[in-house]
């Protein structure tokens, strides 16, 4: 209306019959009047910049936490495959920094960030949580620290064996508890509601642990194919010398990869001649049926502690193990390297061309090193330095209680070949061939042929540079020939090779599987060379440093616990 005053709501007068004006003066009216405009004034503005301080506030970027609470799970069983030369062998580290990567860094890694495990939470020492976003990281990039995240325990995380650096597994396999696409039952959603009003916190880690998956009848309809694709989603997280194969769904219970398997198969891939030589000298070939021969005695219910490394930390006292099958085995189909060009010298390398082999051997579990020690001495019994029944001396500890001093193969051409299980109990589950695009990182074939195309290339490649060089040094040889040959119908003397064929004479080479053979002095036998200590003695020593350690260590503990004494940190050998 007109000549009415419009308060607003945020300023509060008094009610008309609170005070009254009709006994103020003029000068205290408007002095009233002048008091009440500035306070209005006062509010107007405070109430415009709370009204700009609520616009410009910027909307959270921070993305919800996943919570594995919410999902169920399920125990499974992965095979994979992986190539051993890039890796610090399979088994991840913890604590200590390794010059390559190794396997199940790249693994653990893959399950993270595909959200298939929950992140163990991570507390600092001042007892506050780690609020690091691990997920953040790009598929090709590393999880920083990813020590910290692993839970082995809540992951259930078992694996069959151990390879170490350089070895290459084609048939590994894990078990592991990861989320699963199967939905919760209505007592699981009930429980999980529950869980979620009591733990409620203002921590910004993932929530977990995840739901085990329960069987009732809500969920018996759900069925693997409409599980999440677990070989896909993993193969596309790995770097492509690692490939998930097939995984299993329901493995036995309480399933451990390592006691629930059967078998373990081992190949040790060789040529024959082992190494190349020279221009005008024969080869040096392995007697194939001699090491097939010392093989066999490998079969059976052996103590092998003459045939393996010492692991002194394991405290080991039984070195039986048993070998079902041992046998020297020719590859068919070994493409040729040397056929670039159809000239004399490449043909005549084609010829002769080395023959790809590889040692089998089958058995239920094995020793550290133990193959690469039996490959050793199959070596020398292919080269024609020790006879086959020094295997049989090596078996025989009653006479030979001490190992030799010997070196073992090479690690790059072992390969664990398969883990056996029981085909009733774990029962693979391969990828579809044509559910990926071709040649995609997901696609295990496709992959796969990237893989040896590269390889392949290359060995093309540096075959036709050896078959060029070669040449050059065969023609380079007839020539000198030609010439010497001169000489000694002139002269009648012939002393151009006589030092070089005595040091041919005073050496040995031996072959270890490497690609270079390895020139020693005069070839000792094995039988009359020196031994290691007892294992009895190694296995008491390593027990009495360690004794020593512990001491030390709980008297550090005992002081820190009375605040006295050093403070700083103590250093773990485990």
């Amino acid at each position: 209306m007109e000549g009415q005053t419009i308060t607003p709501p945020h300023v509060q007068l008094p009610q008309s019959g609170d005070i009254d004006y009709t006994q103020w003066t003029q000068e205290a009216l408007i002095s009233r009047i002048r008091h009440l405009e500035s306070s209005l004034e006062t509010n107007l503005l405070n109430s415009e910049i709370k009204q700009d301080s609520l616009t410009i506030l910027p909307k959270s970027t921070a993305k919800p936490d996943f919570d594995f609470s919410r999902y169920t799970s399920r125990l499974i069983a992965l095979k994979f495959a992986y190539i051993g030369g890039p890796y610090q062998g399979l088994e991840y580290h913890f604590g200590s920094d390794t010059p390559l990567p190794t396997v199940e860094e790249k693994l653990f890694e893959a399950l993270l960030k595909a959200r298939l495990v929950p992140p163990k939470t991570y507390y600092h020492p001042d007892g506050s949580i780690d609020t690091t976003q691990v997920f953040t990281s790009g598929s090709n990039a590393g999880i920083e620290d990813i020590g910290k995240w692993i839970d082995l325990d809540s992951w259930e995380y078992t694996k069959c064996g151990r390879t170490d650096r350089g070895v290459s597994a084609f048939g590994q396999v894990v078990g592991v508890r990861v989320r699963s696409n199967r939905p919760k039952s209505k007592k699981e959603e009930i429980i999980g509601e529950n869980a979620l009003v009591e733990d409620i916190d203002d921590s910004s880690t993932p929530r977990g642990p995840i739901e085990p998956a329960e069987n009732d009848d809500e969920t018996l309809d759900f069925e693997d194919k409409d599980e999440l694709p677990y070989v896909t989603i993993l193969n596309r997280l790995l770097p492509s010398t690692i490939r998930v194969l097939a995984w299993c769904p329901n493995p036995p219970e309480n399933f451990s990869a390592r006691f629930n398997c059967q078998a373990r198969t081992y190949h040790y891939f060789f040529t024959n001649p082992p190494a190349p030589h020279n221009p005008g000298e024969p080869p040096r070939v392995l007697d194939i049926d001699a090491m097939k021969t010392a093989a066999k005695y490998y079969e059976g219910l052996h103590d092998f502690r003459n045939l393996c490394k010492i692991d002194a930390s394991k405290q080991i006292t039984n070195f039986k193990r048993r070998v079902e099958e041992a046998d020297i085995v020719k590859v068919g189909g070994v493409t040729p390297v040397f056929s670039l060009e159809p000239c004399e010298t490449s043909q005549r390398m084609l010829e002769g061309r080395p023959e790809m082999y590889y040692f089998k051997l089958t058995g239920s579990a094995f020793l550290w090193h133990q193959v690469r020690h039996m490959v050793a001495i199959l070596f020398l019994i292919g080269q024609k330095l020790e006879k086959p029944d020094v295997v049989k001396e090596l078996l025989d500890v009653q006479n030979m209680p001490t190992k030799p001093f010997y070196n073992m193969a090479d690690d790059r051409p072992l390969v664990l070949w398969d883990c056996l299980f029981n085909e009733n109990e774990v029962k693979w589950v391969y990828p579809e061939l044509n559910r990926a695009k071709p040649s995609s990182r997901e696609d295990v074939i496709g992959s796969l042929w990237e893989l040896w195309h590269n390889s392949n290339m290359d060995a093309m490649l540096s075959g036709g540079l050896l078959a060029m060089v070669y040449g050059q040094q065969e023609a380079r040889r007839k020539r000198e020939t030609v010439e010497r040959n001169g000489d000694l119908a002139i002269t009648g003397n012939d002393n151009s090779n006589s030092s070089n064929k005595k040091k041919v004479r005073d050496s040995t080479w031996i072959v270890d599987g490497s690609p270079m053979q390895t020139s020693f002095g005069k070839y000792v036998e094995i039988v009359k060379r020196g031994r290691m200590e007892t294992v009895e003695v190694i296995n008491r020593r390593f027990a009495a440093r360690k004794s020593e350690e512990w001491r030390q260590k709980w008297s550090v503990e005992a002081k820190r616990e009375r605040g006295i004494g050093d403070m700083t940190d103590y250093d773990h050998d485990e």
